[in-house]
């Protein structure tokens, strides 16, 4: 049992004896992260209780870690003023991933009980593509002027850091708001208090343009592994940092997508619950549709080498055999390249040195099954030839089956395609194909069988 649960039948005891005062001291020594999952186990009108007795700041830090379904709904028991001082007390990236998700209507309805600056910020924010850096990065940085004193530059962090999402990594710039370099809060304390900003700053800054993809943030954050990275415009202005996270729900949205990818399934834009029944069916019939029109020709092929089943019936048995070892096998491979190619551990310069891996590494794999499922038919049929030919079949459907699982994901990325929609049964059902094709070649030229 998670430990915060034990506060619940205690919160829940204090709710319904109507002691505020009690609740917000159980509340006050609690993470706010924790409050969210206590506040996810409660029934509605218990929730808006829990929240009216926190102050705003700690509900807006338990709104940032709430599902954006969950946000909807508590501001639906708040009053418009209430709703208002929730969200301005919000980082602007978490208020901005709030409104992205809510009706039109209702954030048009709250902008306009924004104050002019805040407003006029939030409407910049939400202008920026979808999936760009502009659209996740928060206005709430350190930025220091180039000329500057290091003692002056720690005044300002001072008076200005504790509305800042961070101070461990201060931007220097220029009168021009330019981005000149970068300073870390270590190097300003133990530099000499009349040294200038420009004289401790590093000039080499790794930097994303507002309209670059956020996993392009993500690649370097991952990295250099950086607290923060900053946002310029098109002419080099900061505008904003992305912290790491921002990053974290990127990368979680980002595997969430490859994954579903993966499986043949198109992902909703809404999330699971959120997402309408019909449009989580249509999500996964299509590819399911593609890929049972593919599979007849995997009756088509045995049609045409029905003479051969035929003459020797006891090759069917091992087909589902063949079949899912093929499959398996492009599934594994075709899902470490699309991982490697997606962290950029791998890239397409080396294609030749992983086709060779792959296929001596399958090679190995296929001669170790195949010797198994030669044992197999013997063991089961007492047919040495038909061994033969069972365990030769396995070995090659295996070796190419690897080789189709690497080299597939490597062609789509060549032609700028997303190797994640290579996914695992499209693979599975071309392999299939290919497995009793292998299969039955094999078979006509032992077995001394006619098609």
């Amino acid at each position: 049992m998670k430990w915060y649960k034990i506060f619940t039948p205690e919160l829940k005891e204090l709710i319904e004896s109507k002691n505020l005062k009690g609740l917000s001291l159980l509340l006050r020594n609690i993470h706010p992260a924790d409050i969210a999952d206590i506040i996810r186990e409660l029934e509605p009108t218990e929730r808006v209780i829990t929240l009216r007795v926190l102050n705003k700041t700690k509900i807006a830090e338990i709104f940032s870690l709430l599902d954006p379904e969950e946000e909807e709904e508590l501001l639906g028991y708040f009053t418009e003023r209430r709703a208002k001082s929730i969200l301005l007390e919000m980082d602007p990236d978490d208020r901005i991933q709030l409104l992205d998700e809510l009706p039109a209507s209702m954030v048009k309805k709250l902008l306009n009980l924004f104050p002019i600056e805040e407003r006029e910020e939030t409407n910049i924010l939400l202008n920026y593509p979808p999936k760009s850096a502009g659209r996740i990065m928060t206005t709430g940085y350190v930025d220091l002027g180039t000329e500057i004193t290091v003692s002056e530059a720690l005044e300002i962090i001072r008076k200005t850091g504790s509305d800042r999402e961070t101070i461990y990594t201060c931007y220097a710039i220029n009168e021009g708001r330019k981005l000149c370099g970068v300073v870390s809060l270590r190097d300003i304390i133990l530099a000499k208090p009349d040294q200038k900003i420009y004289q401790i700053m590093n000039e080499k800054v790794y930097k994303v343009y507002t309209t670059d993809d956020q996993e392009e943030a993500a690649r370097v954050i991952q990295k250099y592994d950086f607290l923060s990275l900053p946002v310029v415009d098109s002419e080099n202005r900061l505008v904003g940092i992305i912290t790491v996270d921002d990053i974290l729900d990127v990368v979680e949205e980002e595997a969430t997508k490859d994954f579903h990818k993966m499986a043949a399934i198109q992902m909703p834009e809404e999330r699971y619950f959120r997402a309408g029944y019909l449009k989580q069916l249509s999500g996964r019939v299509g590819w399911l549709f593609v890929l049972v029109l593919a599979s007849t020709i995997s009756g088509k092929i045995l049609q045409k080498y029905s003479l051969a089943l035929s003459s020797l019936i006891a090759l069917a048995y091992f087909i589902p055999m063949l079949m899912g070892a093929g499959g398996n096998i492009g599934s594994q491979s075709s899902t470490l390249v699309i991982r490697a190619l997606a962290t950029g551990e791998l890239s397409l310069r080396q294609w030749r040195k992983v086709l060779v891996s792959e296929a001596c590494a399958g090679f190995v794999i296929g001669s170790v099954l195949g010797t198994t499922a030669f044992f197999i038919s013997i063991f089961l049929l007492d047919n040495t030839m038909l061994g033969i030919t069972v365990g030769i079949s396995v070995a090659t459907v295996v070796t190419v089956g690897n080789l189709a699982g690497v080299a597939i994901p490597l062609l789509f990325n060549y032609f700028k395609l997303d190797p994640a929609i290579v996914s695992a049964p499209l693979i599975t059902t071309i392999l299939d194909v290919t497995g009793i094709i292998i299969y039955f070649e094999i078979a006509r030229r032992i077995l001394n069988i006619h098609s």
